[in-house]
């Protein structure tokens, strides 16, 4: 008994879960699990001057059955000195009125009480300890295998998160018991634990005990283990996604494709992994293969799409990823237009010398340069085919050149015979979302468009064998380090 008390002391203050003086309240259901954590909270009390409140939520579903659970939890903690506070809810009307399945439902009602508790208690720098176990740890990570889940998934439950510790979580079930049978304390047993139209039901009662029976008795260690190895992945992998979010998300909230394509792909599903969660609150639905149904996108032609669970809708835009909601995916004007922000490329004093200027919202800079024409210039057509530089016939450049976004009348010429078409006809006949063409950046010479910022330039001032001079445009997406 000693040495199960031990180990999970130890756990807790590897995790720095209780520093002395916590204030800390303990989901206590009834089951063995809660039980268990109560009776460790009491041994630790007086040691770290814990202050402890256990809190009972009767979900509204068993019946009579849960009566008596929370009975025994009232009764348990009066006869021990331990504070109580009960909540009583209806999960089932809930899960209705959301759209969520009873367990899901339940878990969300659940923190809800035990966040209220804290704030009804003043214990705002309070934390939330709840019972999960070893076990607990390997059908998580058995479920969300089986859901199709990414590395995230494979890390199961982390003994932090928050506010929120789970101290038992070094403990397999069959010590959890032990433990209690040596305290002589007394549990209930949840009926609906052997349902088995619940999927974490049928990985508890019938796939695990059979693998540990057959395969491997040491099971759900190992699962334990890879799933702290796959935590420890997952965090470097987070930290990369975070500094890489910074660098692509834009101002109206997409994704910049040509950053995105340019990372890790682990580190781009990460990225917008992150978008789907932030737009929709949560990822509990959100598989691999959705992941990477949005991540091929990125190769798509413009205006190509997938719908996600929550009603959420990933665009491909000219040269970026949008991630809509439901309200979101069928607007016919701008989710965000972009403020008009003209700024002058300056010619003059650009030859021979590169010039520099930030494209405003993003974390791109445009570089110009006007130099000669070389004496042999070879393929001119091939050249002309890179997205993020451009040569220009400087000798046709009527009017000062402007970084902005579109114009009403803003044209390009679109072949070799000098025939027009307005920005905004080529924008539809390119299929690029309604939302995306007001955050296009574009140089003008008056309205005449010279080149749509990594997409198509005007006909009119491609270099040819009479040539004199050109104008040099290149993006490139770091930030302006003034060199």
């Amino acid at each position: 008994m000693y040495k199960i008390l031990e180990k999970t002391e130890q756990y807790i203050s590897d995790n720095h879960m209780l520093p002395e003086g916590t204030h800390v309240v303990a989901g206590i259901s009834g089951g063995a699990d809660s039980m268990c954590l109560l009776f460790v909270l009491m041994s630790l009390k007086e040691k770290l001057k814990l202050s402890l409140c256990a809190v009972h939520v009767h979900h509204g579903i068993r019946g009579a059955d849960a009566d008596k659970d929370a009975d025994f939890v009232k009764a348990f903690c009066r006869q021990n000195r331990i504070m109580c506070k009960t909540y009583r809810g209806d999960v089932p009307a809930m899960a209705r009125a959301q759209k969520l399945t009873e367990e899901e439902a339940g878990r969300i009602y659940r923190y809800d009480c035990f966040a209220k508790a804290l704030d009804e208690l003043g214990w705002t720098d309070g934390k939330i300890a709840v019972a999960h176990n070893k076990n607990d740890v390997a059908e998580t990570l058995l479920m969300n295998i089986f859901r199709g889940s990414g590395m995230d998934g494979l890390g199961a439950i982390p003994p932090v998160r928050g506010r929120i510790i789970r101290p038992l979580l070094i403990l397999t079930r069959q010590e959890i018991e032990t433990l209690l049978a040596s305290e002589n304390i007394r549990f209930c047993v949840d009926k609906t634990n052997f349902d088995t139209g619940y999927m974490r039901n049928r990985l508890r009662n019938e796939l695990i005990p059979y693998v540990t029976a057959h395969i491997n008795p040491q099971a759900v260690e190992h699962m334990y283990e890879l799933a702290c190895d796959a935590r420890a992945f997952s965090d470097r992998i987070r930290l990369s996604a975070e500094a890489a979010l910074k660098t692509l998300k834009r101002a109206d909230g997409s994704l910049d494709t040509a950053q995105l394509s340019a990372l890790e792909p682990v580190i781009a599903r990460a990225v917008i992994r992150m978008m789907i969660g932030q737009k929709a609150g949560r990822l509990k639905d959100i598989s691999r293969k959705h992941i990477e149904q949005a991540a091929a996108l990125i190769d798509k032609p413009v205006g190509k799409e997938v719908h996600l669970p929550y009603g959420l809708t990933v665009r491909k835009g000219y040269d970026a990823l949008y991630f809509l909601g439901t309200s979101e995916s069928s607007l016919k004007e701008p989710l965000e237009p972009l403020a008009e922000s003209e700024q002058t490329l300056a010619l003059d004093g650009a030859c021979g010398t590169p010039m520099y200027k930030i494209v405003p919202g993003t974390h791109q800079i445009i570089q110009w340069d006007i130099q000669d024409r070389p004496e042999k210039m070879q393929d001119f057509q091939s050249f002309q085919q890179n997205q993020c530089t451009k040569w220009f016939d400087y000798d046709k450049i009527k009017d000062s050149l402007k970084l902005r976004h579109r114009r009403s009348g803003d044209y390009l010429v679109v072949d070799s015979q000098g025939s027009r078409k307005l920005l905004r006809r080529l924008f539809i006949d390119e299929k690029i979302p309604k939302e995306a063409r007001d955050a296009l950046w574009v140089i003008a010479d008056g309205s005449h468009i010279l080149w749509i910022l990594g997409g198509r330039m005007s006909e009119a001032y491609k270099i040819t064998e009479q040539t004199k001079k050109i104008l040099e445009i290149k993006i490139k997406g770091e930030e302006y380090n003034g060199r």
